[in-house]
């Protein structure tokens, strides 16, 4: 009975999810009784009024206790929430679960701490898109072993909790997380060994004692705050590790550190905040606020948010969904209106029996007729076919890449087929383009060894049906030494990158701040060699269409133009989707290419069938910096941003916006020399601008020079932050319409 059947589950970190992200259910299962084949599920009602399954079997032989997690990729409301345990079709065990997901424009904090208090202020921060912040108090346990369910969480503090538990899944997990915008925060202080010893290959430092400091002033300089903590504190010391950073220096003995993995970083607090002189230090969250609340604004192809109209139409770039040609179709007919015309007339009249015309006719339309079925059934092919487009993001000090796959399943004939992912790859429903996939708008995805399996998808004759995957793969190879050196004129990008990975990236480009640069096939083991100005000054966005030309994809492709082209020019426009139809604004630089022979991991089972493959992969790099011996600007064509409307150019809504700029490239300065600030809008001098006061805390009203002129700010450095952060916030009247076009700012400093 039931009762022989323990069910434990908690859906979410620490019961929180965000809407749009998948949500981990973490699942125990303990069994007091016989042994029995069980079926574990999540489940859910759609808002198509079917049921949503995510589910596992499992051996659950007697006295036994099985712990594992289901991951939920939710496509609407999630309603009636159930955890179940089946034995076939009975029911052994059931729990609901009240699940409310946050809005993605909230904060969600995970604190894996022995005692989460002194992190409590983290709730007091609020996000800059208007939502709200909270906290997920976890344990090790509840770190999911796949990244996909850490997507809800937008910061990690650790602090004196046994990291040494964490499993090479969860590990894995981590990393991808962070290189994917994860923040990690680690507490050191005099328990630093208990918090660090799981996570020594991603810390930018290697602790090895501590050391007793006297006092903290310069923590108090860098969040400008006046309180001069001055008692002693205890410091967890060791060596920098490659690509750290120092923050902040007491001493010369380093207290906050930070290395940047990808678009995400991780941050070595070597105090600890629970302890004098930080437990009642009012600038701590001004601190936190700076590091872990700041959400860049990331190109959107990481997103893998399919624009669904150009998904479908380079899902559908099969030969085998072409209309026969013009020729062929002439042909046919030509031939059949001979046969059944002067052919058959001409033979009847030699044989002197133009009566069987009653019978030859209906038995040529009938012997055409199948001939043109069988041509046709011939035409359309007799296996399967699954169009693979396949959208990578890989980093430099990442060894893994994130993969979204986008799969087009093709029938020859009215079917159902199994569809199943490897290298623990999920499967989720793309509600914008293909739903009811097995009927009844209900959906089953079952999670096995090697990755999960979506049974009985039905496809029509003919027909085409999409399912997205995600997961990662090993990343390629790209190595670099690329330099970027910084002056007072703008950027120099220089060095060599080494494709090292075994395939070609074709039609490879070079990305930087709004410029997309053709660099052509990139073969293995081919070394490209890179020296270029990047301007300091921001550019408007490019147009999708004038970059797709460039990039030598047609911009409307037709039925004119190979499959290849369609394919591509499609998966691309579908995957960096437009804004009003331009390109995304990114900082960074990055190197896009076409592969073509990495299978993704979705296959059909017990079906013999055939496989395009389409790979558009990105790879971040992390180039050195350097700097000229004199002062050099900072501006911000190489500024990441976080906007409270999600944009940055667009029109200024009733009330205005906020601006955050942070640097997308590390780099240290001494001081501020001067900042000059201009707008580009559509109503030049209409606009009203603030920037923010750190020293005051207070927003300070600016007078720009007319037509995006560039204004000289005075007294530049109360207005810029921590590390070079910028605040600034646009207005109008609302009797003004202002299209801001750009932001256009340079912070000229000393070393």
């Amino acid at each position: 009975g039931g009762e022989t059947v323990k069910l434990e589950a908690r859906v979410g970190l620490d019961g929180v999810c965000k809407s749009g992200a998948w949500i981990p259910v973490r699942v125990t299962v303990e069994n007091i009784g016989g042994g029995f084949d069980a079926r574990v599920q999540a489940s859910y009602k759609n808002d198509q009024g079917g049921q949503s399954v995510y589910a596992a079997d499992i051996s659950l032989p007697a006295a036994s206790r099985k712990e594992f997690f289901l991951y939920v990729a939710p496509t609407s409301s999630v309603r009636d929430f159930r955890v179940s345990v089946f034995d076939g079709k009975t029911l052994r065990a059931q729990k609901k679960m009240n699940v409310s997901c946050a809005a993605d424009r909230d904060l969600l904090f995970g604190i894996l701490a022995d005692d989460p208090a002194p992190y409590s202020v983290l709730n007091d921060i609020r996000p800059l898109s208007g939502g709200r912040s909270r906290l997920a108090y976890l344990t090790v346990l509840d770190l999911p072993d796949r990244a996909q369910g850490w997507s809800a969480l937008d910061a990690l503090v650790v602090s004196n909790v046994d990291t040494g538990q964490l499993s090479a899944g969860q590990k894995q997990a981590l990393e991808l997380w962070i290189a994917n915008g994860g923040k990690l925060f680690v507490v050191g202080g005099v328990n630093w060994m208990t918090a660090s010893v799981g996570l020594r290959d991603i810390l930018p430092v290697e602790i090895t004692s501590t050391k007793r400091i006297a006092g903290l002033s310069e923590l108090s300089a860098y969040v400008k705050d006046s309180a001069p903590l001055a008692q002693d504190a205890i410091l967890a010391v060791g060596n920098n590790r490659e690509g750290a950073r120092v923050l902040v220096a007491q001493y010369a003995v380093p207290l906050l550190i930070e290395k940047q993995i990808g678009y995400g970083k991780v941050y070595y607090f070597a105090a600890d905040p629970a302890l004098q002189p930080l437990s009642d230090w009012d600038g701590v969250k001004i601190m936190y606020e700076h590091l872990l609340a700041f959400k860049s604004n990331k190109p959107s192809w990481t997103n893998a948010a399919w624009d669904s109209y150009q998904a479908s139409r380079a899902i559908s770039a099969l030969p085998q969904l072409n209309l026969p040609s013009f020729l062929y179709i002439f042909c046919w007919l030509g031939v059949y209106i001979l046969a059944i015309g002067p052919v058959n007339y001409l033979i009847l009249r030699r044989m002197k029996r133009a009566e069987l015309a009653w019978i030859t006719v209906p038995v040529l339309v009938v012997l055409f007729s199948c001939l043109a079925y069988a041509f046709g059934f011939a035409y359309r092919g007799v296996k399967p076919i699954l169009n693979r487009l396949t959208l990578a993001q890989g980093w430099d000090d990442a060894s893994s890449a994130r993969v979204n796959s986008l799969t087009g399943i093709y029938s020859p004939s009215r079917t159902t087929y199994n569809i199943q992912t490897q290298d623990q790859f999920m499967l989720y429903q793309i509600p914008s383009m293909d739903s009811g996939l097995q009927g009844n708008d209900n959906w089953l995805s079952l999670k096995n060894e090697s990755g999960t399996a979506l049974p009985d998808v039905r496809v029509e004759i003919g027909g085409v049906r999409s399912v997205g995957a995600e997961g990662a793969m090993p990343a390629l190879n790209i190595q670099s030494d690329l330099i970027l050196t910084v002056s007072r004129n703008g950027y120099n990008l220089t060095g060599k990158i080494t494709n090292a990975s075994g395939h070609t990236l074709r039609d490879a480009a070079l990305i930087f701040p709004n410029d997309w640069s053709l660099l052509g096939d990139f073969k293995p083991n081919e070394t490209k060699t890179i020296n270029r100005s990047i301007s300091a000054a921001a550019m408007p966005p490019t147009d999708m269409y004038q970059l797709t030309q460039k990039l030598g994809m047609p911009p409307y492709p037709s039925s004119t133009d190979d499959n290849v082209s369609i394919r591509r020019s499609s998966f691309f426009q579908a995957s960096v989707i437009p804004d009003n139809g331009l390109a995304p604004m990114v900082s960074g630089v990055y190197l896009m290419g076409w592969v073509d022979d990495i299978p993704a991991p979705v296959t059909l089972q017990d079906w013999d069938s055939d496989a395009v493959d389409t790979m558009l992969y990105f790879h971040k790099f992390a180039p050195g910096m350097a700097t000229s011996s004199g002062t050099f600007a900072l501006s911000s064509s190489m500024y990441d941003w976080e906007s409270s409307i999600g944009a940055l150019a667009t029109q200024i809504p009733s009330g205005g916006y906020e601006v955050r700029f942070q640097p997308s490239q590390p780099i240290n300065f001494s001081a501020v020399e001067s900042l000059t600030l201009g707008i580009q809008s559509g109503a030049p001098g209409k606009e009203i601008v603030w920037l923010w006061n750190f020293e005051m805390n207070a927003w300070d009203l600016i007078s720009l020079q007319a037509f995006a002129a560039p204004t000289d700010i005075p007294q530049a450095a109360r207005y810029v932050g921590a590390d070079g952060e910028l605040r600034i916030k646009l207005d109008a009247s609302q009797n003004d319409y202002v299209q801001v076009g750009s932001v256009d700012f340079s912070l000229t400093v000393k070393p």
